[in-house]
């Protein structure tokens, strides 16, 4: 009898280390047997000026990338309601800025906490985005082998407002975690740049971040508290406005380019209309040619997609 005991403990110990060990690929599994819902893809559609630039193919892909991201990661809302476009919205912040790499996962982040608004704390995380007025609008917080993102949600949505400003605290947040996949977050990704642009990569960033004192550079001033805040605040302004990176810091853009296995720039000048601009038209409620090809995508003229006939309704 004790020896079937034995066997049955062990057997249950076994089952759940299976059951702990297998939980990401059966939430994965799971998540992509399911079909992308058209509720989603309408936010994504009408937010999102990445995922608008995308290939009808690439799109396909992010939204199952955006499936895995949702099935794997835990976001809650701390005193804030947290919808579909909230989660959707944390997803396309973290999946941006590793698009060019397809298998990434965020293997440590072990929680994204939404609060309503900008905060202030005692003590400063570990890394803290942008304070304004002594508050803060985004954090990522080191407990044990696990990493918590805080974003407020008001900044969360305000970086997709306007994908053009150079600001957006998701993604800002999300490039500390690229930064730190190596061990450590201080602004030298080696997770992402070759061995061999790391030195040039420093020899740059310390020059970016002296010509910032010295106000020589209209990159945010946030970006010379560090290197780490350095690395993060490029991060935004090269996926937010890459034409005028490329233009004023070229050799920043020619590196970045490298670390993310991305050309922004390119891919938006590829299309015929900036879904940048358009999403921002949008928001202001003003109108295109209505004999103009929709650039959501979805491949009707502009007076017949689902987005001119809300946007009459309002």
């Amino acid at each position: 009898m004790p020896y079937l005991i034995s066997l049955a403990v062990l057997a249950a110990v076994l089952y759940a280390f299976y059951q702990y060990a297998t939980a990401d690929s059966r939430r994965t599994t799971a998540a992509l047997a399911q079909p992308f819902p058209p509720a989603w893809r309408a936010i994504l559609t009408e937010r999102v000026a990445f995922y608008l630039a995308l290939t009808e193919t690439e799109k396909a892909r992010f939204e199952q990338r955006t499936q895995v991201f949702l099935a794997r990661t835990r976001i809650t809302g701390v005193q804030t309601d947290v919808d579909d476009t909230t989660r959707l919205l944390v997803a396309a912040s973290a999946l941006i800025p590793v698009w060019g790499f397809p298998d990434w996962q965020y293997a440590n982040l072990g929680e994204v906490l939404i609060v309503p608004d900008a905060w202030t704390l005692p003590d400063a995380p570990d890394r803290e985005v942008r304070p304004l007025q002594g508050t803060l609008l985004g954090s990522v917080q080191g407990f044990q082998n696990q990493h918590y993102m805080r974003l407020s949600k008001a900044s969360l949505e305000q970086g997709f407002q306007d994908a053009t400003d150079r600001q957006n605290v998701g993604i800002h947040e999300f490039a500390h975690l690229v930064d730190e996949a190596d061990g450590v977050i201080d602004g030298l990704p080696q997770a992402a740049l070759p061995p061999a642009l790391l030195q040039p990569w420093t020899a740059l960033m310390h020059r970016e971040i002296a010509a910032i004192h010295e106000g020589k550079s209209e990159i945010n001033p946030y970006a010379a508290t560090n290197e780490a805040e350095f690395f993060a605040v490029v991060t935004e302004y090269f996926f937010e406005k890459p034409d005028k990176l490329q233009e004023h810091h070229p050799e920043l853009y020619a590196l970045l380019t490298e670390a993310f296995h991305q050309n922004p720039q390119k891919r938006f000048l590829d299309l015929p209309t900036d879904p940048r601009q358009w999403l921002k038209a949008l928001r202001g409620r003003r109108q295109f040619g209505h004999n103009s090809s929709c650039p959501c995508g979805s491949g009707r003229k502009y007076k017949e997609c689902h987005l001119a006939r809300e946007d009459l309704s309002d």
